[in-house]
C-alpha cells in the first residue's frame, strides 16, 4: 500500500472543480484522523468526475489512517473504495474491501458505521446481479439507521432501495420507498444533507414515472402512459429546481435522460432528442463512461423514429460500457432491447444469437455471484483469524491489500491484479495515459509441456520452475508495466510500445529466456521452452486485444511451440 501523497501531490490529484470549503477543509487539517477523513471527503466528491482520481485519494486517506491508527477513518476510507472498485467494475475487490471494513468496524466496535458498510455492499452486490442479497442489505441498512437515528444513512438506503427497484422493473416499489423518503426529508433541518436527498428524491420519481410510463406503452395502456408521462415530467420541474441549489453532474445527466425518456413517451420526439443530446453533452463532462442512460434514451428515440441501424449502434455502445463495469441487470435489459430489434425487422438468426447472448451472460452472472459469496465468507474467517495473531490492526489490514493482488507463487500481479490493472489502462480520459505512446502490446507466455514438468520432478519442483519463470519474465519488462499469473502456467505482460515491431521483439525476448536459461539443476535431462502469443491494440479496444494474443498463443502451441505467433511483421 503506498505512502499519503505529500500536500504537494495531492493538489495535483484534486479535480479543478473540487469545492472551495473542502479544499480549504484538506489543507487546514493537521496529520492525522482529521486529515484522513477530509481525504475520504474529497474523494467522496471527485468520484462524480474521475474514478482513478477518487481511487487515489481514497488510498491516500486509507495510508493516512492506518499512519494515524485510527480505525473509524479507515473503515470509511474503506466504504469509499468499495464503491469506486464497484463503479470500475472491480466487484471482486468491492466485496472484499467492504469485507475488511466489516470486519474493523466490528473489531473495533463502530456499530454507527455499519449501516452504510451494508449500504455500500449492497450496491456491489446489485452490480454483479445479486438482488436478493442487495435487497437484504439495504433492508438491514434501513432498519439500523432507523434504529440508531441517523437520517442520512436512512436516507441513502431508501435511495438505494428504489434504485434496486426500478433496476429490477418494479417502479410502483421504489415509489413507495421514495414516499418514505419524501416524509424522512420534511423532518430534517436545512443543510447539505437535506438537499442532497431531495435531489435524490426528484431524480428517482423522475426515473419510476419513465419506467412506468415505458411499461404501459409495452401493453398498450395509451392513457395510463400518458399520465405517467405528465407525471414525471411535473417531478423534473422540482429536480431542476433542486439542481438549482445542489448542484450536481450526475443527478443533471440522469435527469435529462429521463426527460428525454418521459418527453418520447408524451409524444414529443423534438423535446426527446434536445434532452438526449443534453445528457450526451454532461456524460461527456464527467470524463468517464459510467452511465448507460444517455446511450438508452437516444437509442429508444431513434428506434421510435424508425431509424434501426443508429438505435442498433447505441444499444452496442450502451451494451459495451455495462459489460466494463460487469452490471448484469443493464446487460440483460441491453440484450433483450437488441434481441427484440433485431425480431422487428425479421433478423431471426441475429436475434436467436442475442437470446444465446443473454443466457450465457446470466449464466457467467450466476457463477460470478456464487463466486463471490464463498470469496467473502472465506475472507471473513481469515480476517476474524488474523485477529488472532500478534500483529496490529494495521499491519493484518496492509498485508491483506498486497495479498489480495499478489500471486502468492511468483510474487507477481494474481489475475485479479492483472484484471484491476487492465481496468485502468481500458478507461481513456480517466487517469494517466501510457507514456510511451498510443499503443499497448499485450503478450501471453505459457510454458510448453509444463503437464510433464510436474508428472516427471514433481509438483514442488514445477512450482520452482514457475518462480523462476516468472523471474526471468520480469527481466524483460520496465517499472509501471504489468506483469501476472494469469493463471496455473500462463503468464501475461502488457506494456506501452510506440511500433508493432517493438511488440513483437518483447515476445521474442520473453521467449528465448526461456529456452537461453540453464535449467540442468532444476530439470536434468530437461530443456524447457514457451510459447508466445501476442498483440497490439489501442487503450479502448484492449478486451479484444486480449482475446486475439490468446488465439495467437494456441496458434504458436499447435504450429509446434517455442515459437512467437504472429511473426515477426
Amino acid at each position: 500500500m503506498p505512502a499519503c501523497p505529500t500536500r504537494d501531490v495531492l493538489d495535483e490529484l484534486l479535480p479543478a472543480d473540487t469545492p472551495p470549503d473542502l479544499i480549504a477543509r484538506l489543507r487546514a487539517a493537521p496529520d492525522g484522523e482529521t486529515r484522513a477523513l477530509a481525504l475520504v471527503a474529497v474523494a467522496r466528491h471527485t468520484r462524480e468526475t474521475t474514478l482513478s482520481g477518487a481511487q487515489a485519494l481514497g488510498e491516500a486517506a486509507l495510508s493516512e489512517a492506518l499512519r494515524a491508527a485510527s480505525p473509524r477513518a479507515a473503515v470509511e476510507a474503506l466504504i469509499g473504495l468499495s464503491f469506486v472498485s464497484a463503479s470500475l467494475g472491480q466487484q471482486e475487490r468491492a466485496l472484499d474491501t467492504v469485507a475488511r471494513a466489516q470486519t474493523m468496524l466490528e473489531e473495533h466496535q463502530l456499530t454507527d458505521l455499519l449501516s452504510g458498510v451494508l449500504n455500500t455492499r449492497a450496491l456491489t452486490r446489485l452490480t454483479g446481479g445479486d438482488v436478493t442479497g442487495a435487497r437484504q442489505d439495504l433492508q438491514d441498512a434501513l432498519d439500523l439507521a432507523r434504529h440508531a437515528r441517523h437520517p442520512g444513512d436512512q436516507g441513502n438506503a431508501l435511495v438505494n432501495l428504489a434504485w434496486l427497484a426500478c433496476s429490477s422493473g418494479d417502479p410502483k416499489d421504489a415509489l413507495h420507498h421514495l414516499n418514505l423518503l419524501e416524509e424522512l426529508t420534511h423532518a430534517l433541518p436545512a443543510g447539505p444533507q437535506g438537499d442532497e436527498l431531495r435531489l435524490c428524491l426528484h431524480e428517482g420519481r423522475a426515473h419510476a414515472y419513465a419506467l412506468l410510463a415505458r411499461q404501459a406503452q409495452e401493453l398498450g395502456r395509451a392513457d395510463a402512459q400518458r399520465q405517467a408521462a405528465q407525471q414525471g415530467l411535473m417531478v423534473l420541474r422540482a429536480a431542476h429546481s433542486a439542481l438549482r441549489d445542489t448542484p450536481s453532474l450526475t443527478s443533471e445527466l440522469l435527469c435529462a435522460a429521463h426527460e428525454s425518456t418521459l418527453l418520447r413517451l408524451h409524444g414529443d420526439l423534438i423535446g426527446a432528442e434536445r434532452a438526449a443530446r443534453r445528457a450526451a453533452q454532461l456524460n461527456a463532462l464527467l470524463r468517464q463512461q459510467l452511465y448507460i442512460e444517455p446511450q438508452l434514451c437516444l437509442a429508444e428515440l431513434l428506434q421510435s423514429r424508425g431509424e434501426f441501424d443508429a438505435a442498433l449502434a447505441e444499444y452496442h455502445s450502451a451494451l459495451t460500457i455495462a459489460r466494463r463495469q460487469h452490471r448484469h441487470l443493464d446487460i440483460q435489459r441491453l440484450l433483450s432491447a437488441i434481441g427484440a430489434l433485431h425480431e422487428r425487422q425479421g433478423r431471426l438468426s441475429e436475434a436467436l444469437h442475442v437470446t444465446r447472448e443473454a443466457l450465457q451472460a446470466a449464466t457467467a452472472a450466476l457463477d460470478r455471484v456464487n463466486t463471490a459469496a464463498a470469496r467473502h465468507q472465506q475472507l471473513t474467517r481469515e480476517l476474524r483469524q488474523a485477529r488472532a495473531d500478534a500483529s496490529t490492526w494495521q499491519d493484518r489490514l496492509r498485508q491483506a491489500e498486497v495479498q489480495a493482488r499478489q500471486d502468492p507463487l511468483t510474487g507477481l500481479l494474481n489475475r485479479r491484479g492483472l484484471e484491476e490493472g487492465l481496468q485502468r489502462l481500458q478507461f481513456p480520459g480517466d487517469g494517466p495515459r501510457p507514456a510511451d505512446g498510443s499503443l499497448l502490446a499485450v503478450v501471453f507466455v505459457d510454458v510448453d509441456h509444463f503437464k510433464h514438468v510436474n508428472d516427471r520432478h514433481s509438483h514442488a519442483v514445477g512450482d520452482q520452475v514457475l518462480r523462476e519463470v516468472g523471474r526471468l519474465l520480469a527481466a524483460q519488462v520496465r517499472a509501471g508495466d504489468l506483469l501476472g499469473r494469469y493463471g496455473g502456467e500462463e503468464f501475461v505482460l502488457v506494456t506501452p510500445v510506440r511500433t508493432r515491431g517493438r511488440a513483437h521483439g518483447l515476445a521474442e525476448g520473453c521467449r528465448r529466456a526461456v529456452e537461453r536459461h540453464d535449467w540442468s539443476a532444476l530439470l536434468p535431462g530437461t530443456q524447457l521452452t514457451a510459447s508466445v502469443g501476442y498483440a497490439v491494440t489501442s487503450p479502448q479496444q484492449l478486451p479484444q486485444a486480449l482475446r486475439a494474443a490468446d488465439d495467437h498463443l494456441y496458434r504458436a502451441k499447435n504450429a509446434g511451440r517455442n515459437r512467437v505467433s504472429p511473426t515477426a511483421p
